[in-house]
């Protein structure tokens, strides 16, 4: 029996666990293939039948996982910048940590979805320096250098003080922040106390503030260690953020999101969730997390 038979047939029996367990221990191309044999063998739409015979948590997880990553994550920056005020630690999250090549099609598939171009839809929730780190990082193009040339990067910093006035130049930290590879963003911090015996993240709290300062904090965690990033967001246990880490790591670096976690809180995640989450939602988180 095929998945998507064997999930007709679970929707139809009320075996709501056994949908959930099928669903959440699949790959996603091998999700969408199954929504496409759904509406091909049924004439249902998969995800309209979810929505109507699943409910509450369990829901809301199997719907995420049957989108492509790319519509998913357009999903959640369109939750954040739409509802009663900005979530910016929800939109800083998802442009921090994907590649400029996902961040592109997230772009195309966001004006298809939403009717508006992401641009215009973050530069009208948001300003200042804020608003220039996340629109440089989501039209350019970050380099992928995974070996930073020292010399290079020294002379990016001495750049970063390096204006007629003598001050530093934030509009130069917005740019070298959304266009260097991780590992160049790495050996600039480094560098930079070095020189000038200052840490970078001080003078950016100092010279900019605000929401601007709290991402490039954040995107400093990430790239540090995404592990520990995506743990102690986990930690929280708030159901938004269980879905979204658990659907979009699962294929990604669950591995390295568990050993940070047991680092961390002395604890297995999986323990954790199975003593946290009930029902046929827990089952969907767990399978993810093994993942």
């Amino acid at each position: 029996m095929g998945d998507a038979e064997e999930i007709h047939n679970s929707l139809e029996n009320k075996e709501i666990g056994k949908v959930v367990e099928i669903i959440c221990s699949r790959t996603n191309e091998q999700r969408i293939k199954i929504a496409e044999a759904y509406i091909s063998n049924f004439g249902i739409d998969l995800k309209k039948e979810i929505e109507s015979k699943l409910s509450g948590d369990a829901k809301d997880l199997v719907l995420g996982c049957l989108l492509p990553p790319v519509d998913f994550d357009a999903g959640e920056i369109n939750k954040s910048i739409k509802g009663a005020g900005t979530d910016e630690d929800l939109l800083s999250e998802i442009i921090a940590s994907r590649s400029s090549s996902h961040l592109s099609q997230v772009k195309n598939r966001y004006q298809e979805l939403y009717g508006e171009t992401l641009d215009k839809a973050i530069v009208g929730d948001t300003s200042g320096y804020y608003q220039k780190i996340l629109i440089a990082i989501i039209n350019g193009k970050r380099s992928e250098n995974p070996y930073p040339n020292t010399q290079k990067m020294k002379e990016i910093v001495e750049k970063l003080k390096g204006g007629e006035d003598g001050k530093y130049q934030k509009d130069f930290f917005v740019q070298c922040f959304a266009t260097c590879s991780f590992g160049e963003i790495i050996t600039i911090c480094r560098l930079f106390e070095k020189i000038y015996k200052e840490n970078i993240l001080d003078v950016i709290k100092k010279e900019i503030g605000g929401d601007a300062f709290d991402f490039f904090k954040l995107l400093l965690h990430y790239i540090s260690n995404p592990g520990s990033f995506f743990a102690e967001k986990l930690h929280n246990f708030k159901e938004n953020d269980l879905n979204r880490i658990l659907i979009s790591r699962s294929e990604v670096n669950m591995d390295e999101i568990r050993e940070a976690y047991k680092e961390l809180y002395k604890t297995d995640l999986i323990d954790d969730l199975k003593s946290k989450i009930k029902d046929e939602y827990q089952l969907g988180l767990t399978i993810l997390a093994q993942k």
